[in-house]
């Protein structure tokens, strides 16, 4: 006779490894520059690493398995990366090697002893400078969407730049939902590609770089902005503006890029931190992923917009709790969006840069463990700075931000209206590396600035909560039933418990249960 099997789920346990931007490979894939050095032209590519034991990294370029180089880093032994300067094909791309299929354009950074890194590319002009802090393997995905800074005004540097790098053999790539009227180079033709879709198929480690060159059709201002860059294997894309202009009328311009992860790795709650800039270069931008995304600021209980799929809005910076630098703002949605935020290093119209900025939890890193060399660009110095957004409940005092000269002095934190949960610091002028330690969650980004030269990144995030469905399969009654993890996500580890007690050997994500009782599992990732 069947006896009848009592399930009562009470939690779900995570022990999450939490690692962020931390990672053993690392693409970083080419972009595309509206005229060679205008944008960027020395460059170079920073390495840091909270381990104390030093370990290999090995640079490969484009498709080549041989490593171009090789470092050994550690905590205490940062490593930088020298590129050939502008158009080098390998990071920035010409006009021939744009809208084509490239083998050698791109890097890819790994440790083969599985340590994990930092990636943090920088480069610098005349009068321009732009980070893009890569994000490991949670940047690898198969859906993601175009984000950037609309470009205003006009001159010869300025466009949008779109990299994508495969990650396995014959993947195909479908760009979509961009405004028909948008032309994206194809060599030197500016405009050569005007299909409203566009489908690639890449193998591994190959490249293609799409651009939208201002000058070319007033739909490149923002119409390329939301599009969707869907693959049927995983990919990662770097996006931004090389040049881009945040003044209607007017030729000013800075450099803008970074990287973002894939849809199924964002959020809905978001704090941003305020720059040194204005209202026109201070501003977070919502990148909608499902039709009907309510954008809610400051814990309203009115959303200030609502989007749909592949739709973006600016928030206007007066919702930052003031007007100076260190200011914040809280933004949720009723969807998974994409973040994006705009500031500036320094109160003119030409100094931001770009950050993507991880959805807020409390699964975020308690520690970012380093920004190396935070001051230097490519052998440029700048002044530079950190924001931090940290967890109410932890202490102030449990929050350690050291430098190149020791223990820095944290200011007051800023409380976030319509959060309980959240406080942000803003620490500028700070040299040398850069760690912050806490014993509660964090997100780090840095600023920096050079005269007429701006630039942002971001440190930390994208971890989030996973998706977890628990199923009950074989009718729910003994003998013969069963409990699944079937998320649709997998784990590094599983164990199962029954009244509290730990299951010997039930370490798989199915478990088939002998005798009634209350059971849960705790995953690790």
């Amino acid at each position: 006779m069947n006896q009848k099997l009592l399930f009562l789920f009470l939690a779900l346990v995570f022990g999450i490894s939490v690692k962020a931007q931390l990672s053993d490979l690392h693409y970083l894939p080419p972009l595309k520059q509206g005229r060679n050095n205008q944008a960027i032209q020395q460059q170079a590519v920073y390495l840091s690493t909270p381990e104390t034991t030093a370990f290999t990294v090995n640079v490969y370029r484009g498709t080549s398995a041989t490593p171009i180089t090789s470092f050994s880093i550690s905590k205490t032994s940062s490593a930088v990366y020298n590129l050939p300067n502008g158009d080098n094909n390998i990071t920035l791309v010409t006009n021939t090697n744009t809208g084509v299929i490239l083998t050698n354009g791109g890097l890819r950074f790994e440790a083969p002893g599985g340590n994990s890194f930092y990636v943090n590319y920088r480069g610098i002009s005349a009068s321009q400078a732009a980070s893009l802090t890569t994000k490991g393997r949670v940047a690898m995905g198969t859906s993601f969407k175009w984000g950037g800074i609309p470009n205003l005004g006009s001159h010869s540097s300025k466009s949008t730049s779109l990299g994508i790098m495969a990650t396995e053999d014959n993947t195909t790539i479908d760009l979509t939902g961009y405004d028909p009227n948008c032309e994206f180079r194809l060599g030197n033709i500016a405009g050569g590609i005007t299909a409203d879709t566009y489908q690639i198929v890449l193998d591994a480690n190959e490249s293609f770089v799409f651009e939208a060159y201002l000058a070319q059709t007033a739909a490149n201002l923002d119409g390329w902005l939301g599009a969707s860059i869907t693959s049927d294997k995983n990919i990662v894309i770097s996006n931004g503006g090389l040049n881009v202009g945040r003044q209607a009328g007017s030729g000013n311009r800075d450099a803008a890029i970074d990287q973002p992860v894939p849809e199924n790795v964002l959020g809905r709650e978001y704090v941003f931190v305020r720059g040194n800039g204005t209202s026109a270069t201070e501003f977070p931008i919502i990148i909608g992923t499902q039709d009907n995304t309510d954008i809610f600021v400051n814990g309203a209980a009115t959303p200030i917009a609502n989007i749909n799929e592949g739709e973006y809005f600016e928030v206007p910076s007066s919702f930052y709790s003031s007007t100076s630098a260190g200011a914040n703002m809280l933004v949720t949605t009723s969807n998974d969006a994409y973040a994006y935020q705009c500031l500036a290093g320094g109160s003119a119209v030409y100094t931001h840069g770009l950050n993507f900025v991880a959805p807020v939890n409390c699964l975020l890193p308690d520690r970012m463990d380093n920004i190396p060399n935070i001051t230097i660009v490519a052998g440029t110095t700048l002044t530079g700075g950190v924001t931090i957004i940290a967890s109410t409940s932890t202490p102030n005092a449990n929050i350690i931000v050291t430098d190149g000269t020791g223990i820095v002095s944290k200011p007051s934190p800023v409380s976030v209206a319509g959060s309980p949960d959240w406080k942000t610091f803003y620490l500028p002028s700070l040299t040398g590396d850069v760690s912050v330690q806490s014993t509660g969650p964090i997100a780090v980004g840095f600023f920096g600035l050079n005269g007429a030269r701006g630039l942002a990144g971001y440190f930390s995030g994208f971890d989030t909560v996973p998706n977890v469905d628990l199923q009950i399969t074989g009718g729910g009654c003994l003998p013969g039933a069963s409990l699944e993890i079937a998320s649709g996500e997998t784990f590094d580890a599983y164990q199962w418990f029954l009244d509290g007690v730990l299951i010997p050997g039930a370490t798989g994500a199915r478990y088939s249960a002998s005798i009634a009782g209350d059971y849960y599992a705790r995953v690790t990732r």
